[in-house]
């Protein structure tokens, strides 16, 4: 399957909106007020954040934004859009709900975090001009996320 660099723009959003709604029902799930609520809460926020981020980019997207003239490239941000833990609609809240303890969201973030380190830097070796500004500092930030979530992990 293909996917154009709008559509690629859109699954970005996505994995960012389950994003939010997984760190959102985890720290739900936690009683009381503890550090691990803190951390999901706090990146529930950021994942809002990524996603004005990309919907900035889809409205001043234009052709020259991304270049997948490759089907290498094409073939391989497609398996990882759709191995993505979070590239399905609704995969974020299906697997919070599927948490038990703390330790297991962080184990599902931090598996998350990276996914998304690992899409995010296939994205920008096909992307240009201005917009590889905004994929690298996605890419960065997930890279903290990773790291706070790591902390936690000790």
């Amino acid at each position: 399957m293909y996917y154009s660099g709008q559509e690629i723009v859109e699954i970005a959003v996505r994995i960012e909106e389950n994003g939010n709604e997984f760190y959102t029902a985890a720290a739900a799930m936690i009683h009381g007020q503890n550090d691990i609520k803190g951390l999901f809460l706090d990146l529930a926020e950021k994942e809002i954040l990524h996603i004005s981020i990309f919907q900035k980019l889809a409205e001043k997207f234009d052709a020259d934004t991304f270049d997948f003239s490759s089907p290498d490239a094409t073939d391989y941000i497609n398996h990882l859009a759709e191995s993505h833990i979070f590239g399905k609609p609704e995969s974020g809240k299906a697997l919070a709900a599927t948490l038990t303890t703390p330790r297991q969201g962080l184990e599902a973030a931090f598996k998350f975090e990276n996914d998304s380190v690992a899409f995010y830097t296939e994205l920008l070796k096909y992307t240009r001009s201005d917009s590889k500004k905004l994929v690298q500092q996605i890419i960065e930030e997930e890279k903290e996320h990773a790291e706070e979530i790591r902390q936690f992990m000790k």
